[in-house]
């Protein structure tokens, strides 16, 4: 760690690098944090921290500056302000700036220990999108369909999670041999490990589904196929130009930028797809085949992941006069 220019810059800059002085001392005391956690905090050091704060000297960075900046904080991706969530995990990557300043005799206090935490409860629940909005998401004309996502892999990865439901880490798994066009279907036995680009695992819960799509979806997909040079059944569809498989945070920045695109002004992230897959397939099938179909352990977790709508409670409604009807007569 150098801390030549005493800069909140120089001290924090890469702070959460794998091999850099935090993280072999976190796995020396047993402490470790998981790819993943260490490149969302990089990730928030440099959208976030170093804008704020860099250019000051560590000995500048009081509670009030630290506590004003949090309460003025806004996301970069939705221009609106960051979660409590978020400013507590700032609070904590700051924390652990300043404890190893500590530690190397360049301060002797940590101010951000001091700053009162946020609350971090959810504002934004995910529930079911309308239906009138998911038909401006997806159009049914292909042009206006690339026209909100602006590429054809981008429009074909959302619509395979509007018609599946899939987890963002079992779409990322799928590979050519996984496409079945004939019958419009994905076997989902995959999934790619949290954190990691391309280390295959099983799915969260060990269970195994089938993935069926729509006319629209499929021809779109085939589409896809046909505009890639390479795809051998190992090659993964979502993928980057080196071959990776699609991270995270590009499924869900590219996502919210068709959202946009779309004229909605909306908190919608990737996940809602599966809660509104979830919540309109329980309307026209059984429990247990929603629940295969979600890849869920439990009855109460599918039920979780219903968000009924007006929509939804008429098909209730006229499902509860037919018993009715059938029950007077």
């Amino acid at each position: 760690m150098l801390f030549r220019k005493m800069t909140i810059k120089n001290c924090i800059d890469g702070l959460y690098n794998l091999d850099g002085y935090l993280m072999r001392k976190r796995r020396q005391k047993s402490r470790p944090l998981t790819d993943k956690s260490a490149d969302i905090r990089n990730g928030y050091i440099k959208n976030y921290i170093i804008p704020l704060w860099g250019n000051l000297s560590i000995k500048e960075l009081t509670v009030k500056k630290i506590d004003d900046g949090l309460l003025s904080l806004m996301s970069v991706r939705s221009g609106k302000d960051l979660s409590g969530t978020a400013k507590n995990t700032i609070l904590l990557i700051l924390d652990s700036m300043f404890s190893i300043a500590i530690e190397n005799g360049v301060t002797e206090n940590n101010p951000a220990k001091s700053v009162m935490r946020f609350s971090q409860a959810v504002r934004n629940q995910r529930g079911a999108i309308p239906k009138d909005e998911m038909r401006l998401l997806f159009p049914a004309s292909h042009d206006r369909l690339v026209k909100i996502w602006r590429k054809q892999i981008y429009a074909a990865a959302y619509l395979v999670l509007r018609d599946t439901g899939l987890r963002p880490g079992e779409l990322r798994a799928l590979q050519w041999g996984d496409w079945y066009p004939e019958l419009k279907f994905f076997p989902i036995t995959k999934a790619i490990e949290s954190g990691k680009r391309d280390k295959i695992k099983g799915t969260k819960t060990g269970s195994v589904k089938p993935a069926v799509v729509s006319e629209q979806t499929a021809a779109e997909l085939e589409i896809l196929r046909k505009s890639v040079k390479d795809y051998a059944p190992e090659k993964f569809i979502f993928a980057d130009r080196s071959g990776l498989p699609f991270t995270i945070w590009t499924i869900a920045y590219n996502f919210k930028a068709g959202v946009f695109r779309a004229g909605l002004d909306k908190p919608y992230s990737p996940y809602w797809l599966r809660h509104t897959f979830n919540t309109r397939m329980l309307d026209i099938l059984p429990d247990e085949t929603v629940r295969l179909l979600m890849g869920h352990a439990t009855e109460a977790m599918t039920r979780h992941y219903r968000h009924p709508d007006i929509e939804s409670l008429k098909q209730e409604a006229i499902k509860i006069q037919k018993v009715l009807k059938r029950k007077n007569t």
